[in-house]
């Protein structure tokens, strides 16, 4: 998926949250700022792929604030938040691979451009999936021997271990997180903190750094992981942007909440409705 007229605003409007999340004086701060808009000004007319130009940008912002984690806070709270809600969101749901996959896509509301009020009251909404091939995705664990789960945001790991049990029952399941920090994605170290870590049997990361896959970026064991699987369930937005770029994938089951304009067009469906797809 590459860029459309609206992601300037949005690409901008992450640059100005990384910047100004920052540990540092406000001096190094609007330094870092004015780096990340550089690359956005230089990459934005190239036609890239969205998630290409926030990494670049992100990556240039750490190095300048001297912060390897300016969404750290941000990812403390978004987790305390899932930590609170979890139990709840249980509840209202069964224990089957259907139920487990719409908490799964519960967890995907999580927005750091969003308020903790929206995002709590977005938890406590049914999930309707728009687009809805989860019986395809159940039906062909038949034949898996091993998946790939790409992770996304911090907190949605929560939302995310009663599916990985569940599939751990079919395959060999691996759940990847990113190998540094990036955005609000999830690294071991929130996964660690949260307890969870122990609780699955294969954890893999990406080697990168970045939002969605940037495969080129990843390191070996990953790309030899990523090859060797028969099935990717991905989670969120930025899978979704950057896995159709890769040739000769296995299948990916998208599970998101389409929470942006261009993605919502490019899944043909309304912005904000969740999505189960296979593509």
């Amino acid at each position: 998926m590459r860029t459309s007229d609206e992601c300037y605003g949005c690409l901008e409007n992450l640059i100005q949250k990384t910047a100004s999340q920052a540990r540092t004086d406000e001096e190094r701060r609007e330094k870092a700022r004015r780096a990340g808009i550089a690359v956005l000004e230089r990459d934005y007319p190239k036609n890239c792929i969205p998630t290409q130009i926030a990494g670049e940008a992100q990556r240039v912002i750490r190095e300048t604030a001297g912060d390897k984690d300016p969404f750290h806070r941000i990812k403390a709270q978004e987790m305390g938040l899932a930590a609170r809600m979890i139990s709840s969101v249980q509840r209202r749901f069964g224990g089957d691979l259907p139920d487990l996959i719409k908490v799964a896509a519960l967890g995907n509301a999580v927005d750091f451009f969003k308020d903790s009020e929206t995002v709590a009251r977005d938890m406590k909404s049914p999930v309707e999936f728009y687009l809805d091939q989860t019986a395809e995705f159940i039906a062909r664990l038949a034949d898996c021997r091993r998946i790939l789960y790409l992770a996304d945001n911090a907190s949605e790991c929560y939302f995310d271990l009663g599916l990985i049990r569940e599939l751990e029952k079919y395959a060999e399941t691996y759940y990847t997180v990113k190998e540094s920090p990036v955005q609000n994605d999830l690294t071991m170290i929130e996964l660690e903190q949260a307890g969870l870590a122990g609780k699955m049997k294969n954890i893999a990361t990406t080697g990168t750094d970045t939002p969605g896959l940037d495969l080129g970026a990843a390191s070996e064991r990953f790309r030899e992981l990523f090859y060797g699987v028969d099935l990717i369930l991905a989670k969120g937005m930025g899978y979704y942007e950057t896995l159709p770029e890769i040739e000769e994938r296995p299948p990916v089951f998208h599970v998101l909440m389409a929470k942006c304009a261009p993605v919502a067009r490019a899944l043909g469906v309304p912005q904000n409705s969740y999505v189960a797809t296979i593509c």
